[in-house]
């Protein structure tokens, strides 16, 4: 049985997750969704968002964290968050620069 709030494998009469200690429903006739359980926090990919257009250097490491995850909906926020943050010190270089 998987646990619907982290994805961990526990045993099929387990009452409790061992990974993380929600209550486990009995599942059986309900699919596992493995990406909806591993989604990345809404947290970082807002303060990714933010670092990448006002700090470049934090934006691009947040952006590489969500992007060594096996999430796609990590590597979407991950590349663009990347791609942001890029854009966001070329400016900052060439305005600096002026």
């Amino acid at each position: 049985m998987f646990c619907p709030s982290c994805g961990t494998e526990n045993l099929e009469n387990a009452q409790f997750c061992q990974n993380c200690g929600k209550i486990l429903n009995n599942t059986e006739n309900q699919p596992f969704n493995y990406y909806d359980a591993k989604k990345p926090s809404i947290l970082i990919v807002i303060l990714g968002y933010i670092l990448s257009i006002l700090g470049g250097f934090f934006g691009i490491l947040i952006g590489l964290y969500l992007l060594s995850k096996d999430n796609p909906n990590s590597k979407f926020h991950g590349r663009n968050i990347f791609i942001i943050a890029i854009i966001s010190m070329i400016l900052g270089l060439i305005l600096t620069m002026l």
